[in-house]
């Protein structure tokens, strides 16, 4: 390269390092920091978020780098601020594919949020007590409004399921809406009730193994430091980490169970309220492996059922975090998922009004619900 080459490039390189100077020195602090936490969302989703690698699977890469592409751009010149920015980004996940993924400590998420799904408290007065009780002589109610072990109790639920047992009703009819969801393991007095043939295969949820996702564990060890599942599966996750993008977290296998004679007929009672351990009683335990059991309700799901051990993290500058799931139904998510349609759609649909009151009643739906297993 000649002299005059060399100054030539030596010059170019000076100016195209003085406009980028000058560039950077022009934009707004505020609008650098709404780039660094919209670069974090986005870098942190695709890195850990257990349903990113399979909706990217499904066939979305597209529409993905697209939307990212689009609001990237409007954070850069000011059009968005970082809420709208990010709300805008949570929202097509949280719309299209998985109620699991939100946002939290921000007002505007909730006006996203919220048309997504019905508002049942503006339409009656909604809130779901746990009931137990016949409903006629061929048919008893158990309403379970959540998982998490409170409001029921799990000793509650078992005591429910031996009643039903002892009621000499032919019927049963488990009520999970407004199930917002908890722990699956409440379902357990139910299971032989529920299923009445081998599943072929399993369904298994994996977990997402990276550094930020172990945290998950390292808390649920914390809070339980005597399970030595919860330390044996850490510790595995960390011998395999940067080799094994997933570990399979449990496995379920309706061949494990013993069906019961009782009920002859089953009903799974939902509403769009139903959620995460509400839908996993659907999920795990009647799709593909019971006949006598169907769901039943006016609309689909939360749309929660497909994926669940829910994390944090926190952004660097906004003061938003985003809860996520780190477990994934992964088989189940790239062969049942519908884009925009999340959650499980019933299979009986309830042509009645909605019911005045939903508390620790037998409201109408129940009544129909009854009326309709004696058809069967």
């Amino acid at each position: 390269m000649t002299k005059k080459h060399l100054l030539i490039k030596n010059t170019l390189t000076v100016l195209l390092t003085l406009v980028c100077l000058v560039a950077n020195a022009t934009v707004p602090d505020s609008i650098k920091r709404n780039l660094e936490d919209f670069d974090y969302i986005v870098t942190f989703t695709e890195e850990n978020y257990a349903a990113f690698p399979a909706i990217i699977e499904q066939g979305y890469r597209k529409k993905y780098e697209t939307l990212k592409k689009q609001l990237r751009k409007q954070v850069a010149k000011g059009k968005a601020n970082i809420e709208k920015a990010v709300c805008e980004y949570a929202i097509w996940f949280y719309k299209n594919f998985d109620t699991h993924y939100q946002l939290n400590n921000t007002a505007l998420w909730e006006s996203y949020e919220q048309p997504v799904h019905i508002d049942y408290k503006k339409m009656m007065e909604y809130n779901p007590q746990p009931v137990s009780c016949k409903v006629d002589e061929q048919t008893w109610l158990v309403r379970v409004p959540s998982c998490v072990g409170k409001n029921p109790t799990t000793e509650w639920v078992q005591q429910a399921a031996k009643d039903f047992q002892k009621s000499g009703c032919e019927h049963l009819i488990i009520d999970v809406r407004g199930n917002e969801g908890g722990n699956t393991d409440i379902w357990k007095p139910f299971i032989d009730m529920l299923v009445d043939q081998r599943r072929e295969g399993t369904i298994d949820n994996f977990f997402r193994n990276t550094k930020h996702n172990q945290s998950f564990w390292e808390h649920a060890l914390s809070e339980s430091p005597n399970n030595s599942y919860f330390k044996d599966f850490l510790k595995q996750c960390k011998d395999s980490l940067g080799k094994n993008d997933f570990e399979l977290w449990t496995s379920y296998d309706a061949s494990e169970v013993t069906p019961k004679l009782l009920p002859k007929r089953a009903a799974i009672l939902v509403d769009n309220g139903t959620c995460s351990a509400g839908e996993s009683l659907i999920q795990l335990y009647v799709k593909g492996v019971s006949s006598r059991t169907k769901v039943y309700g006016k609309e689909r799901t939360f749309g929660a059922d497909l994926t669940g051990n829910v994390y944090y993290t926190i952004f660097p500058n906004a003061d938003i975090y985003l809860t996520y799931p780190t477990c994934i139904k992964q088989k189940e998510f790239l062969e049942h998922h519908v884009f925009g349609a999340n959650g499980i759609a019933p299979d009986v649909r309830i042509t009645l009004p909605y019911p005045k009151r939903l508390t620790d009643n037998i409201d109408e739906w129940v009544l129909w619900v009854a009326d309709d297993l004696k058809k069967q």
